[in-house]
């Protein structure tokens, strides 16, 4: 028969009648229009529960709800240990409704409970901040000098007491060992971490022994690299890099997978260079990096990359052709401020809390708003945004329609600031041996 609606009332009781008068489950069938099966479900359900059973609007099941299948004193007692103890999460009250009872009684899952206490006491279920959406795996590189990897190797000891970390830089296309460069780090108790300008030092013979500026650096979320954990504000090197047209990426946090090419290279170097007697001293092991350096990059049979047993250079010639021109005299010219700022002016307004001296940081440079404004205003929060067109902070209410407070001229971040550049012969501070142009006579 075709699908019809429900049975009303009447019809049921009809039903019901005629099973009481010895009537055919077809006929009844046919007297109300509904299939013998229909009929049957019905005459099953008045035997059972007579003919207001089969009046009642709801069948099947009891009522719905979180926890409804469970008994009244479980639920109870679920919610009144969580009350009480806002701490506890689904599992813990578990443990403690299964100690309390001496007879065994079914429990609800850790997942129902824990939707239970998200029905009935919102108040005491410990709020969760959303996850930030993952970050994006690095490009990876498709040419030599498209991409830099640069990192470090911390708290090697020297047999004169000595504490270094080495700044590696890899060229991961090419399987280059770009550059390797020790720094002595003891500190009175004990050793640092690598200040942005010692990275900046290393990129910069980098970019004067090969003879070229790359399009990218990747690093990793290092605070002398990336600025600061908590703010978004951009590092002195990642602006320094923008001035000459370099990008900066980084890792995701805590992947150290995502630069596999470098954390490679660093075992590489170990059992090569790092011998006991480079561990003499600083210059000991800076001279075995760089011998070990170019005895890899112009000898070494490496399987890296795509070089199949054939040292990088051999493998990847267009390693010593300049991808884009670099020279340290040249610097000068190279470095283009107003880059820096437009980079600045890509990023959303800045949030600042207003520090009860009437300042508010911005790029680990403080700036006076001024007490009487803050106390016109009632401010506890401003936006700060950069005008790339006058070098500008731009200081505005934090509200859905913010309002322009003053302007602060920008500090800490001019040409000298990021470079440490005069004049054009100041690129180097100390003098240095190139390692490309050692050459090995071979028979």
């Amino acid at each position: 028969m075709g699908q019809r609606e429900p049975l009303s009332k009447a019809e049921k009781e009809r039903i019901y009648q005629g099973m009481l008068k010895g009537q055919s489950v077809g006929e009844s069938a046919q007297g109300v229009g509904c299939s013998q099966a229909c009929v049957l479900k019905w005459r099953r359900i008045g035997r059972k529960r007579g003919l207001e059973g089969m009046r009642a609007r709801r069948l099947g099941r009891g009522k719905k709800g979180v926890l409804s299948q469970f008994e009244a004193e479980v639920r109870e007692q679920a919610k009144e240990l969580k009350v009480k103890h806002p701490g506890w999460g689904a599992d813990r009250v578990l443990v403690e409704l299964g100690k309390d009872s001496g007879v065994p009684r079914r429990l609800p899952s850790r997942s129902r409970l824990a939707a239970y206490f998200k029905q009935c006491c919102p108040e005491a279920v410990a709020r969760r901040n959303p996850r930030p959406p993952a970050k994006a795996k690095p490009l990876k590189a498709s040419s030599v000098h498209q991409i830099w990897e640069v990192d470090s190797q911390e708290k090697i000891v020297l047999a004169n007491g000595e504490i270094a970390t080495i700044c590696n830089i890899r060229d991961p296309f090419g399987a280059a060992m770009i550059a390797s460069q020790a720094f002595s780090v003891k500190t009175e108790k004990h050793w640092r971490k690598l200040k942005w300008t010692e990275v900046r030092q290393v990129l910069r013979r980098a970019f004067f022994e090969w003879n070229t500026l790359p399009d990218d650096i990747l690093t990793d979320n290092e605070l002398c690299l990336a600025g600061t954990s908590h703010d978004p504000f951009p590092g002195k090197l990642t602006l320094w890099l923008v001035g000459l047209g370099i990008g900066h990426q980084f890792i995701r946090p805590h992947r150290p997978t995502d630069q596999p090419e470098i954390e490679r290279s660093h075992r590489t170097m170990d059992g090569f260079a790092l011998h006991p007697e480079a561990l003499a001293d600083l210059s000991s092991l800076q001279a075995s990096l760089d011998y070990e350096r170019v005895m890899y990059n112009h000898f070494f049979p490496t399987q890296a990359s795509d070089c199949q047993r054939h040292p990088p250079l051999q493998a990847h010639p267009e390693l010593l052709t300049s991808r884009r021109y670099y020279h340290p005299d040249a610097e000068v010219y190279l470095f283009d401020i107003q880059r820096v700022y437009d980079y600045l002016a890509s990023f959303p307004p800045f949030r600042r809390k207003v520090l009860t001296s009437g300042q508010i940081s911005l790029g680990k440079r403080m700036y006076c708003i001024g007490m009487k404004l803050i106390k016109k205003r009632n401010l506890q929060f401003v936006l700060a945004s950069f005008d790339p067109h006058l070098a500008e902070w731009v200081v505005s209410t934090d509200e859905p329609q913010p309002v322009e407070l003053l302007r602060f001229p920008i500090k800490g971040m001019d040409f000298f600031s990021l470079t440490g550049l005069n004049t054009p012969n100041e690129a180097f501070s100390t003098t240095f041996q190139l390692s490309l142009p050692f050459v090995f006579q071979t028979t």
